[in-house]
């Protein structure tokens, strides 16, 4: 029989972690806002080294349409998007179109992974330039939920985004690439909605008072980015958030609600509003429309939400299989490891709780501040 003592130290440490992890998240509210970048967003800049150690900055390649491939040299599908952006990238270099690979190996980047790069670009032939994402900055700043990733950026805004590697949807993104290289695509091209300027606008300064935490600044300026631009799905998201904060479930489920019924198969919407379910009690309704956005797309939120509400139903070996995908796709979101936490607490699994919520609490503090 385990000593009484210890028992209780265990429990002890186990209730502190969530404890400590909800203090620390008190003072950084904006760690957990996601920019949610869209189509029509600014491309946040950046300056990284390539594996000679030369830095080498977005704003040098001002002057062309630039594709970022986000990658890393654990994901198989990284290798076969490398692949396929190489072949792009020889018979296209010269129509004015950067590819350029942003690896996302590590947090903290050593000289294994170092020599892991290296490996994987002689292994493969890559020509186009490849650069080191040292502590994750610009992977966060992308707002990169899925390995591989893809960003096309044209006259410096986001006119194209990809996560992960789906079938459907990647031809789909090369067609887009060939019509900007001004090669004939396989099929016809449908324009990507951007939403209006004035609407991004209203919304990044609704955000910045979110960062700031001073929600009643934000709340009036992302209804009127709604109203502003309907179709424009990061308003609806963020409002939702800003209800289910000041505890009004009810307005939430409304806001997010009235989002699908302007576009019904947006995954981070699907993705948000099933987690409220999920929170609310709804269970069969929330795992229902989580199986839905995870199959739409390779949305990491979609699976760790859906491995919660299966959790919290009592299902936790198709929960934790969930999580394994997650964790495949990003494995920095330390979510992930929080909501896994939560759900082998409910299990009572106490020692593999324990050990989620302190990584969950490592990968937050590890979060750039700036």
């Amino acid at each position: 029989m385990r000593p009484l003592h210890k028992t209780r130290r265990r429990r002890a440490v186990l209730f502190s972690l969530p404890l400590l992890f909800i203090f620390y998240f008190t003072f950084i509210n904006s760690a957990w806002a996601q920019a949610l970048l869209q189509n029509g967003s600014q491309a946040p800049n950046f300056v990284l080294r390539n594996i000679a150690g030369k830095k080498i900055s977005l704003a040098n390649f001002s002057q062309q349409k630039v594709v970022l491939v986000f990658w890393s040299s654990w994901s198989d599908n990284s290798k076969k998007a490398l692949r396929r952006f190489e072949k792009f990238h020889k018979k296209y270099a010269d129509r004015g179109i950067q590819i350029i690979g942003i690896n996302a190996d590590n947090q903290t980047f050593s000289a294994q992974d170092l020599q892991n790069v290296k490996n994987m670009i002689q292994a493969l032939g890559i020509t186009f330039p490849v650069l080191l994402d040292h502590n994750l900055k610009t992977f966060r700043n992308y707002e990169i939920i899925a390995l591989p990733s893809t960003v096309v950026i044209t006259a410096g805004k986001i006119s194209y985004e990809l996560p992960g590697l789906p079938l459907v949807g990647t031809e789909q993104m090369f067609d887009y690439l060939l019509s900007l290289a001004g090669a004939t695509p396989k099929t016809k091209i449908v324009p990507k909605y951007q939403p209006r300027y004035d609407a991004i606008a209203v919304a990044n300064l609704a955000m910045s008072f979110v960062t700031k935490d001073m929600p009643m600044m934000a709340y009036p300026l992302f209804k009127k980015a709604i109203v502003k631009d309907p179709k424009y799905m990061l308003p609806y998201v963020e409002l939702g958030k800003l209800y289910v904060a000041d505890g009004d479930n009810t307005q939430a489920e409304k806001t997010l609600k009235k989002a699908l019924a302007v576009e019904p198969d947006n995954v981070a919407v699907i993705s948000e509003l099933g987690y409220l379910l999920c929170r609310t009690g709804k269970l069969q309704e929330a795992v229902e429309i989580l199986s839905k956005a995870s199959r739409l797309a390779s949305y990491t939120p979609s699976h760790y939400y859906l491995a919660y509400a299966l959790g919290k139903d009592g299902r936790l070996k198709e929960a934790l299989a969930e999580f394994d995908t997650a964790l495949s796709l990003n494995p920095f979101d330390y979510k992930i490891y929080f909501l896994r936490a939560k759900t082998y607490e409910h299990e009572k699994m106490l020692k593999s709780a324990s050990a989620d919520y302190r990584q969950a609490l490592q990968l937050l503090l590890q979060l750039p501040k700036d």
